[in-house]
């Protein structure tokens, strides 16, 4: 196994873990290598290291609004624009923790910095001197998430 399939299977699994722990939702990985579009809400961080790089996880309006619904335990009706972006913040947070302590030994190891959102299907997080692209698309019959990270 290469490193790159290494690092994929850490971080999908990471954000796999996440989602299950913290909104009940399993998801099965669909593919390990998606495209490079985003979805309607994208989460991002940046990872400091010797390896520096960018993770993203992106989904549906209606994907998220699900899972945040199942994560703060309230109706779909009653979540707001506030608690999705809160819900892709900490889904990059917890899912970027949970792989860095996976790569605490390696190369790969980083610092965790702010999450952020982005919204819109219409938008590229474009990073110079890429040399490592992973990706990962995450789903089951009723949401599907989209992960990805550079370096």
């Amino acid at each position: 196994m290469d490193i790159v399939d290494k690092l994929g299977l850490i971080y999908t699994e990471s954000l796999a873990e996440v989602i299950s722990t913290v909104s009940g939702i399993y998801l099965q990985i669909e593919c390990q290598k998606s495209n490079n579009e985003f979805d309607d809400i994208t989460g991002v961080m940046i990872l400091n290291g010797k390896e520096s790089g960018v993770l993203t996880v992106s989904g549906k309006a209606p994907d998220v609004r699900i899972l945040c619904s199942n994560m703060i335990g309230v109706p779909l009706d009653d979540v707001t624009d506030d608690d999705i972006d809160d819900t892709m913040c900490e889904l990059v947070n917890m899912t970027a923790g949970n792989a860095k302590l996976r790569l605490s030994d390696t190369d790969y190891m980083f610092t965790l910095t702010q999450p952020f959102v982005i919204k819109g299907k219409d938008v590229s997080i474009v990073t110079k001197s890429i040399t490592k692209v992973i990706a990962s698309t995450l789903s089951n019959d009723e949401i599907s998430v989209k992960m990805k990270v550079v370096y």
